[in-house]
């Protein structure tokens, strides 16, 4: 009987070392029920996003964030109202770098009017459906990338990381300003009159159906549709400026 009782009680101990091992990681790579939190929030005019964090934003009548996140990090992310800004973010308690890893987290925002989006985290930023509204301005400094649709007067896009933009919509004017490695696509965004300045090394695809101002001092190339009737282009640097 002695034999066979070692045999199980070494049983039992490699059955605990595995399950506590499946745990740890399971914890490590965020297997933690999934949690839903609908968050109150005052009125806001902008966003500003600096987490590792995948944003959907449309538009509706009422101000309105929710949270899908893992149970056990799902209180670390921040949605705050400061100055008229949503800003979206986790909190300062540990290396954030590590902990995010495998983490599932999506935000949903709902705005009715917004005039500035900001992007400096590692997560993506969505429009779903199109977003009106008359002045934006829309920022990536991270690596996140960033697409939708707009129906705006005037948007000025400033790329100064490797994020990507995709845009499309309809505006009268466009500003965009290119100094890192991340692409601006936009050949479906229908604009008047489109400025644009690269001196990184991200690409640009344009449109302008009136007038289009092009200076490239990097390596990015910019291509441009609409056949604008007006067009200024200077290259200084590698890159090329052609139209279509």
């Amino acid at each position: 009987m002695k034999p066979i009782n070692n045999f199980f009680l070494a049983a039992l101990v490699l059955m605990a070392f595995s399950m506590s091992t499946y745990a740890k990681t399971n914890h490590l790579q965020g297997k933690s029920p999934m949690e839903t939190q609908n968050r109150n929030v005052p009125g806001f005019h902008a966003i500003s996003s600096s987490g590792s964090f995948d944003v959907e934003l449309r538009q509706g009548d009422a101000e309105a964030v929710k949270v899908e996140a893992d149970a056990e990090v799902i209180n670390e992310i921040v949605t705050e109202v400061k100055g008229g800004t949503l800003q979206i973010h986790s909190k300062n308690t540990r290396n954030w770098g590590n902990f995010w890893n495998n983490r599932h987290v999506k935000i949903y925002v709902t705005a009715k009017n917004l005039d500035n989006i900001s992007l400096s985290g590692s997560g993506d930023f969505r429009i779903d459906n199109q977003f009106n509204t008359s002045d934006l301005a829309l920022r990536i400094s991270g690596s996140g990338d960033f697409s939708g649709a707009i129906n705006v007067k005037t948007v000025a896009v400033s790329i100064s990381g490797s994020g990507d933009f995709k845009l499309s919509g309809k505006a009268e004017e466009s500003t965009i300003g290119i100094s890192g490695s991340g692409d601006f696509n936009a050949g479906n965004l229908i604009t008047k009159a489109t400025a644009i300045r690269v001196s990184g090394s991200g690409d640009a695809n344009v449109y302008a159906s009136e007038k289009l101002d092009a200076v490239v001092n990097g390596s990015g190339d910019v291509h441009y549709g609409g056949h604008p009737k007006s067009v200024s282009k200077s290259a200084h640097g590698s890159g090329d400026i052609s139209g279509s």
